[in-house]
């Protein structure tokens, strides 16, 4: 009895998607012989109550796209193509009506979106990582890859996308390099007290305008900072759209001895400090947010607040700023 009411349920599934395919084979066909009207009507009956498989729900609504595009009605047709790229950044038009109007328009869309969708991907991933969620921060940090790298062919105009392109390369490195060495750890290390790191990236980056990262972080294990003024100024970091990141004018790490370079490197883990940097592009804080051992801890610090930045702007005006540094020593 229970095999036949399943046998039963798969059936009426299966008639369910066919005739689902029908009609919106029926909807391209009015498309093609510019029926748009009808074609538009078509496509709201298939999906009037939901339930629709996802691949024809995206078809629907791309071929609804086109059909208000058609009719002259860009704005509502913008506005299906904006629900389409937000619920897949990285989707393409693979039908065969697109025509090269319809490809600028969804492209239009995207570069205004991608922005702040490269922003929201990379922030629910950092807060995965702050709960040390690797699992939940891989894929997000993925796509948000893949969508920067389509921002760069799209030539975007945003000048924290290079940041950020920093930070999600170091932050999917970490993810990976935690994972294989947890896979491979030895049960004795279990007794040893570790911390994952939060981001990684190499101690050249100290020394290079784009290796440098901006990014609220955990609470900070050592800190070294300028008194607050009665009322603090808002402070900018890399998920601001429209704000120019500050320019490394000196961002110099002093030299470890061979004995302190050996210890750091055997504890196979990273550093990362967080600087503010103020409208004078002078660091007027630091903070350890990763800690290494403490004498790195100490030389970071000591060299943090000699560095020197031209100041991040908004609209011009010289703001504050906050950058994450990822240092591996």
């Amino acid at each position: 009895m229970k095999a036949t009411l399943i046998a039963g349920l798969v059936l009426v599934a299966t008639q369910v998607g066919v005739l689902a395919q029908d009609s919106l084979t029926a909807a391209k066909d009015l498309y093609a012989s510019a029926a748009y009207e009808d074609a538009l009507s078509t496509l709201t009956r298939l999906t009037e109550g939901g339930g629709a498989a996802p691949d024809i729900a995206r078809q629907v609504d791309e071929y609804r796209a086109f059909c208000l595009y058609a009719l002259g009605r860009t704005g509502e047709a913008e506005s299906v193509a904006e629900t389409m790229i937000r619920r897949d950044p990285m989707m393409k038009l693979d039908s065969p009506d697109v025509s090269p109007r319809l490809e600028v328009m969804f492209s239009t869309v995207r570069k205004r979106l991608l922005p702040s969708l490269i922003r929201e991907r990379f922030k629910t991933a950092r807060t995965a990582l702050e709960q040390k969620n690797l699992k939940e921060a891989e894929p997000q940090l993925a796509e948000a890859k893949l969508m920067i790298a389509d921002a760069e062919k799209l030539a975007i105009k945003d000048d924290g996308l290079a940041d950020l392109s920093v930070l999600v390369d170091g932050f999917l490195q970490l993810v990976r390099s935690t994972a294989d060495h947890q896979a491979t750890a030895q049960p004795a290390a279990a007794n040893v007290p570790q911390e994952s790191p939060a981001v990684i990236g190499t101690a050249a980056q100290a020394t290079a305008p784009r290796r440098t990262e901006a990014a609220p972080a955990p609470a900070p294990r050592r800190t070294e900072s300028a008194p607050a003024p009665a009322s603090a100024p808002r402070v900018y970091t890399v998920d601001d759209v429209g704000v120019v990141p500050p320019a490394v004018i000196n961002q110099r790490m002093p030299a470890m001895t061979p004995d302190l370079v050996r210890i750091t490197k055997a504890m196979n883990t990273s550093a990362v400090v967080e600087v503010v940097i103020d409208e004078k592009g002078d660091v007027v804080d630091a903070t350890i947010i990763k800690s290494v051992n403490t004498s790195f801890d100490n030389i970071v610090i000591g060299a943090a607040r000699r560095w020197k930045y031209r100041p991040a702007l908004k609209d011009g005006v010289a703001v504050r700023y906050v950058k994450t540094l990822i240092l591996v020593p």
